[in-house]
């Protein structure tokens, strides 16, 4: 298989795409990781783009990138594409888009909830959510932290994309729950790996590993379960928390429910003396979410790509030869 990653741009893909080739691999599935510009020869069962849209705009203006993937698409039996995207917003209905004209067969919602009732009629043919558990590396990172032995003095966290909203947030962090707290929030800009004058993410690592609580909002109107948000804090020992708005409505069967707190109860929610309860809770939570891994057989298992052995014996799987091209499974929850 290949996984292509962007290079550039928001790095959150290019590590979505050493993620997805760590758990394949531990599968036993060989994989290729590239950049578009570094594309290797040859065909693949399955090529995953840790999202089209950025892969495409590595180069350049992103016309030249999505001709390149296109002439990739006649490689490959099978083509995919990523989202970390709420499904109601421009981003993922572009993804869709996209895939669609370069001939893909699926964006992969690598997330917390499922969002098909979200979805655009047009795009369900399309939409498959799977789990955004952990990779067989995460796992053995879980087992070596050692919390106590860490220091966490600072109450909290918020680093974001500089808006009117988060700003009051900050403010009303300051006066109502701790003064001391971290703040980040530039302008909008690329976030890339290297090169760049805004926190990367070792950097926002370090802060987050003495951190209690990582604080942010949406910088959009619609309800959206950032994974990877949840999964930074738990790599680093802290407690996620997400901001919703007062009028917005929550489903009582969403995972982590008790992390999505509205403005009025985070004075008392936020109390240092509740917070290693509360990590724990949240630890054995998302323990029990599938793996990566899981995830991934399940959804290749029924796509054609691999043998039935892959939900229950990850160890000796192989890709399935001769899988057909126009295998298109009605699974619409990898899980």
């Amino acid at each position: 298989m290949l996984v292509l990653i962007p290079g550039t741009l928001n790095y959150f893909y290019n590590l979505n795409g050493r993620r997805l080739t760590d758990a394949l691999r531990s599968l036993g599935v060989t994989v290729d990781l590239a950049t578009l510009a570094e594309c290797p020869e040859g065909s693949y069962d399955c090529c995953i783009l840790s999202n089209i849209t950025e892969v495409s705009l590595s180069d350049g203006d992103g016309r030249e990138g999505l001709e390149q993937i296109e002439k990739l698409r006649h490689r490959c039996r099978v083509m995919l594409s990523c989202s970390l995207d709420c499904a109601s917003t421009v981003w993922f209905h572009k993804v869709c888009e996209l895939c669609r004209s370069v001939g893909a067969d699926a964006v992969l919602d690598l997330g917390l909830c499922d969002q098909t009732q979200h979805v655009r009629e047009q795009d369900l043919p399309l939409y498959y959510f799977l789990p955004a558990g952990l990779t067989p590396s995460e796992l053995e990172e879980i087992q070596a932290l050692d919390d106590k032995a860490q220091e966490r003095p600072i109450p909290w966290t918020f680093v974001g994309h500089n808006t009117a909203e988060r700003v009051a947030l900050v403010d009303h962090l300051v006066q109502t729950v701790d003064p001391g707290g971290f703040v980040y929030v530039p302008t909008l800009a690329p976030y890339t790996e290297k090169g760049s004058p805004h926190l990367n993410q070792q950097q926002f690592e370090k802060v987050l590993h003495r951190t209690r609580y990582q604080i942010w909002c949406s910088h959009h109107p619609h309800f959206y379960m950032e994974p990877e948000r949840f999964r930074m804090s738990l790599l680093t020992g802290g407690v996620p928390i997400k901001v919703v708005a007062s009028k917005t409505e929550l489903p009582e069967d969403l995972p982590f429910r008790y992390l999505l707190l509205r403005w009025e109860e985070l004075p008392q929610r936020l109390r240092p003396e509740v917070f290693e309860q509360v990590r724990r809770r949240f630890r054995d939570d998302f323990m029990r979410i599938p793996s990566l891994a899981e995830s991934l057989a399940s959804f290749l298992t029924n796509f054609g790509l691999l043998p039935e052995a892959a939900t229950t014996d990850p160890a000796r799987v192989t890709p399935k030869a001769g899988a057909s091209e126009s295998h298109h499974p009605t699974l619409r929850q990898a899980a």
